[in-house]
């Protein structure tokens, strides 16, 4: 489970801001609240601001440092710290991570110079229950160096990674982490002191997602023949009109044609992979663009078998491809995800959730995730506009982070609690009178007046009025 982010010099963030889920302390809804002997987590955080304020630069930092972690460096990386002063350039940009795995909390951090793609410094400690930090490794680049802390106990796990360590320090592009989780199942099977590296190179692979408007959420794991009523009913209830959905397959060629060769070469060639790791699986690859989804499986003669869903409406007997469907339909198979999905530990995090729902769909989401959150430890980061999701007063006050830009253009994260608002104060009620200062836009009535009547004067001239 995610506890706090720390980010630095990365898009509008300038000086180090903190995001964190820790609870607080009051008491409404606080069966939802995840909670041990040492820690308390709330398992959602609306993110709530002006338009470029900074929600989705937030949330781009979450898929950075993913990206970093799972693949390497991104594309567009050299543009992408704090560019409104001219000295960060050669200044790291800085990202610390504190998570729950498991019951072991730990804290992975590194900084890089975007500029040039130079990783500065990468380190990875446990935290123990009173707070007190104990090494596993740190790297630092910029010395050469690279140490073992007094985390390991076993000396032949502390030789290993000290080679790997010390290869890793003239390879300023890529984390040790992402180094450590590839090619290596050999070394966590025969060192398992070290599997702490591969289950929090997981939980970045595995158990967090991270949305944009533009993109889409992990695909579609539940579309299976044995839950498509179950979806094609919450559907129904959420106002859609569909009434059934359908899995139907789709000639290869069509599929040939919609994308590039080398792609479904691709696709083929890693599902025979999959296949001859494990011959009791029947793996699958998900291929998604906005309105059209279709998965590949291998038959057995490993000919691909290519699916995709369809939808009816009132009249049973008449389906729709996902083409046909509405925008809003489009989003709530992507939204669906994280209701239907039978996951814990997982972290979605979703920039502008409310993108093409009606605003009281987009609170009845929240709201049936909130009341699952009960029961499962997912968590939900989201960004929105959408201010019913404070009217209805569904949010806890420490679920609720306003993002603000001050006038050097810098993102400042600031958590509702840190307003102390009075006990009685109604939170939007606080959002327009005033009370939570530089949460809305700022309108310059008098400059836009001036110019639609300078506007409105060019047009009577040059019209001959």
């Amino acid at each position: 489970m995610l506890i706090k982010l720390y980010i630095s010099n990365f898009l509008s963030f300038n000086q180090k801001q903190i995001f964190s889920m820790e609870a607080g302390k009051a008491r409404k809804n606080i069966k939802r609240i995840y909670q041990d002997k040492n820690i308390k987590l709330t398992k959602c955080e609306a993110i709530f601001g002006a338009n470029a304020s900074g929600k989705s630069n937030l949330v781009e930092a979450f898929q950075f440092i993913q990206n970093m972690v799972v693949e390497g460096l991104p594309k567009g990386f050299t543009n992408k710290y704090f560019r409104q002063n001219p000295n960060n350039q050669i200044l790291p940009s800085e990202f610390e991570i504190e998570i729950l795995l498991g019951t072991q909390k730990v804290v992975y951090g590194f900084s890089i110079i975007l500029k040039t793609g130079s990783v500065q410094r990468e380190y990875l400690y446990e935290v123990s229950a009173s707070g007190s930090k104990k090494e596993i490794y740190n790297r630092n680049l910029i010395e050469g160096s690279f140490s073992v802390g007094e985390y390991f106990r076993n000396k032949n796990s502390i030789e290993k990674l000290i080679i790997y360590g010390e290869d890793s320090v003239s390879d300023t592009e890529l984390l040790f982490l992402t180094i450590m989780n590839h090619g290596k199942a050999k070394l966590y099977e025969d060192n398992n002191e070290l599997i702490v590296l591969r289950r929090l190179y997981r939980w970045f692979r595995n158990l967090l997602t991270v949305s944009n408007p533009d993109s889409i959420l992990t695909g579609y794991p539940y579309f299976s023949h044995s839950n498509l009523n179950e979806i094609a009913n919450l559907l129904n209830a959420l106002g859609t009109g569909i009434s059934d959905l359908r899995i139907v397959e789709v000639p290869a060629e069509i599929i040939k044609n919609k994308i590039p060769d080398d792609l479904y070469s691709k696709i083929i060639a890693d599902l025979e992979k999959e296949r001859a790791k494990n011959r009791t699986n029947n793996p699958a690859i998900m291929l998604r663009s906005y309105k059209e989804f279709y998965t590949f499986e291998l038959d057995d003669s490993n000919d691909p078998i290519i699916k995709t869903i369809e939808f009816s409406h009132e009249k049973e007997s008449i389906y729709f491809n996902l083409k046909e469907e509405s925008d809003g339909t489009a989003r709530l198979l992507d939204l669906i995800e994280i209701l239907l999905k039978v996951s814990d530990n997982e972290v979605f995090v979703i920039d502008e959730i409310d993108r093409c729902l009606h605003p009281s769909l987009t609170t009845r989401i929240i709201d049936l995730f909130l009341d699952m959150a009960e029961n499962r430890n997912t968590q939900l980061v989201i960004t929105s506009h959408e201010s019913r999701l404070l009217a209805t007063e569904i949010l806890r006050n420490d679920e609720i982070c306003f993002i603000i830009k001050n006038k050097q253009g810098e993102s400042i994260l600031n958590p509702l609690e840190q307003y102390q608002l009075r006990a009685d104060k109604k939170v939007y009620a606080a959002l327009f009178d005033g009370t939570l200062e530089d949460v809305l836009p700022i309108y310059d009535a008098e400059k836009i007046q001036a110019i639609l009547s300078a506007d409105r004067q060019n047009i009577e001239i040059e019209s001959g009025i």
